[in-house]
């Protein structure tokens, strides 16, 4: 079996969160967010930001933390964190400051009982290998659930795309042209 092939197969049998309730309620609170604010650290910070340039395109008002133009937190924005171990204290501490100005914080993880996810308003669990876990995977540390969430994010934003009536032509006026 070639290594696509391994791979493929072990996202194959990752359970798919999409349907979860906790998906549900992440789409219902980007829809409602004044501004929605997107952390992760490392790989899983790849992914997110892949997701910020999507949610971008679809006409949502966002900011990756840590960014120079990131504006101040207010009541009614959301902030979205991606990352497998739920332990990074940057991300801890970010979660902390987003609770205490009244925003929501919804956390995309392996693990429920992280201490991210006891901060936060909706945890998203992925079943996934990660640099932490004891679940197996032919590949190094968290690639299965750094590609699992990729993955989750493009389903999402395609879940948005339907419930917004956007489309692919719409996006493309947000899409950057000074690159």
């Amino acid at each position: 079996m070639s290594e696509l092939a391994v791979i493929l197969d072990e996202l194959a049998h990752v359970p798919d969160p999409l349907a979860s309730k906790e998906v549900s309620e992440l789409i219902r609170l980007i829809r409602n967010a004044k501004r929605i604010y997107l952390s992760g650290a490392g790989r899983s910070g790849l992914m997110i930001r892949a997701f910020a340039n999507r949610l971008m395109q679809l006409g949502f008002t966002i900011s990756v933390v840590g960014e120079i133009s990131e504006p101040h937190t207010q009541p009614g924005d959301l902030l979205i964190i991606n990352s497998a171990s739920g332990c990074s204290m940057q991300l801890l501490a970010q979660a902390k400051v987003a609770v205490s100005n009244g925003v929501k914080v919804v956390i995309i993880t392996t693990d429920v009982h992280s201490p991210l996810a006891k901060v936060a308003d909706t945890v998203v669990k992925i079943a996934a290998q990660s640099k932490v876990s004891q679940t197996t995977s032919l590949q190094p540390m968290g690639s299965l659930f750094e590609q699992m969430s990729l993955l989750l994010f493009d389903a999402i934003s395609l879940k948005l795309m339907k419930i917004t009536g956007i489309d692919e032509t719409s996006m493309r006026k947000n899409h950057a042209d000074i690159e």
